[in-house]
């Protein structure tokens, strides 16, 4: 078995083992009790029907600006692909201060930078 066929049999038993894991942390719980969501550690699950609303929060959450959230559905985290956006200045808050919205232009900006003082 080469090194990257052993690496992929090891990450399939390290699911299949926290998802088991996990499954069996609800069932100890009693029935009223579970929930089918929560953490293993540090690990978070949910087995619940995904919503459009959680959905939303883990893909394109604006609120956050996590890259990595709980996950939607299964195990593990959800990537937050606003967050990488934003991160990239691609999506988000405009960052300009109000000077470059009373003086857009860098010419502008630059003449009146170096202007003679009138006393």
């Amino acid at each position: 078995m080469s090194s990257k066929e052993w690496l992929v049999r090891f990450v399939e038993a390290a699911v299949v083992t926290i998802a088991a894991a996990a499954v069996c942390q609800e069932l100890e719980k009693p029935k009223e009790e579970r929930h089918w969501h929560g953490k293993l550690g540090i690990i978070p699950y949910d087995f619940r029907t995904p919503t459009l609303e959680r959905l939303k929060q883990g893909y394109w959450n604006i609120e956050s600006t996590r890259v990595l959230s709980d996950t939607v559905m299964g195990i593990g985290w959800s990537v937050n692909f606003y967050a990488i956006l934003e991160k990239m200045r691609l999506v988000g808050e405009s960052y300009y201060s109000e000077e470059d919205f009373l003086m857009p232009t860098p010419t502008l900006r630059k003449v009146l930078e170096h202007r003679p003082i009138l006393e």
